[in-house]
């Protein structure tokens, strides 16, 4: 089931075409609807082999979208690419619907412990493999640090850490279109549930505490990941958009499973001076609270614990600045990094909000 959008929602993904149609004149698949992307790829996968039979550029000439953008380039036969990325998010305040709540706020609500602010850190390495020009099969390995410091309503501070592997992502890029400045393809994803949902640690009430559902390293289900990605570019400049959705399948170990989440960004790209460009990008995210429980979690705790205090929404600005030169021993390479801020959130709470969130990589391709 797709996530239910807000009303407000509705501007934000509005706001997401604007960039695709300022670039261009040319008419464009609107991404925003799923009728309309799934007749896209419909009609595409009838024309592909006309269209891509030979006509495949280089990866090297192909413009990438913005460092913090996954699956948003398919690879000519042969071709390999890996990449490595370190990406940082940092959350506080509390906040319920759009307002922010200081901790005092929250234990008046009758909770026993309130997050204070929480930072994940998580390293990406990926690797992309082309067996034809008609399919890029793509591989994710993350891994992840959480840590989560708290206060009691009797003043104590205490932190909670979890670190290891995170699901594993598994992709196929099938391109469908191509037209002159214009490509796009589809995006047919899986997330592998290595991650951990069992993670535990030390608190002023348990020295074994059962950890609540943020600061656990997986979903524990086997999710689907579809999605439609569009590229474009001329001489200086490169734009793009893409529309995917996180279902998940099915009830984990623990007997819940995490909401279902839609994302939606587009962005623009700029060649500044030689090899050097800069980047645009909005990102919108909307995601569903938890279905089902944990039962060793006591929702009366603390909000994180609490099933039905998980969804939200939220529209991030995002800038972005790379290095990718054509020539020389490091041609074919790419570093590149991403910063961006919340313009707005609106969540299921007390919840801790996004303050920060930054991206650096490293891409090579083969």
């Amino acid at each position: 089931m797709r996530p239910s959008l807000r009303p407000s929602a509705l501007p934000a993904l509005t706001l997401l075409t604007l960039p695709l149609h300022a670039a261009t004149n040319d008419p464009l698949v609107e991404p925003a609807s799923g009728a309309q992307s799934l007749h896209a790829l419909r009609s595409g996968f009838v024309l592909s082999s006309a269209t891509f039979d030979g006509a495949h550029e280089s990866c090297e000439s192909v413009r990438h979208a913005p460092i913090g953008v996954m699956g948003d380039h398919v690879h000519g036969a042969g071709e390999w690419m890996l990449s490595l990325r370190y990406m940082r998010m940092n959350m506080e305040p509390n906040r319920s619907g759009t307002t922010d709540l200081t901790p005092e706020q929250v234990l008046a609500q009758g909770y026993m412990v309130t997050p204070l602010e929480m930072t994940m850190d998580m390293w990406m390495l990926g690797g992309m493999y082309a067996p034809t020009d008609g399919l890029t099969l793509m591989l994710m390995v993350p891994y992840v640090t959480k840590s989560m410091s708290h206060r009691t309503g009797g003043g104590v501070e205490f932190e909670t850490e979890t670190s290891g592997f995170g699901d594993l992502g598994v992709s196929a890029l099938v391109p469908f279109w191509q037209e002159g400045v214009h490509r796009a393809h589809a995006n047919l994803g899986l997330s592998v549930p290595t991650g951990s949902v069992t993670e535990r640690g030390a608190t002023p009430m348990s020295s074994d505490a059962k950890l609540p559902y943020p600061m656990q390293l997986g979903s524990g289900t086997w999710d689907l990941v579809p999605g439609v990605t569009y590229a474009g570019q001329r001489d200086r400049w490169a734009w793009g958009a893409q529309v995917s959705y996180r279902l998940r399948t099915g009830e984990n170990s623990e007997d819940y499973r995490l909401g279902d989440v839609f994302d939606a960004t587009a962005w623009g790209d700029v060649r500044v001076a030689g090899d050097f460009g800069a980047s645009l990008r909005l990102d919108y995210s909307d995601w569903d609270d938890v279905h089902g429980a944990d039962p060793e979690l006591n929702p009366m705790m603390v909000p994180t614990a609490d099933p039905e205090l998980r969804g939200g929404q939220r529209l991030d600005l995002l800038f972005g600045a790379d290095w990718a030169p054509h020539a020389g021993a490091a041609a074919g390479q790419r570093l590149a990094l991403e910063f961006g801020l919340p313009v707005y959130q609106d969540l299921d709470g007390p919840q801790l909000a996004t303050d920060w969130v930054a991206t650096i990589g490293w891409q090579a391709a083969f």
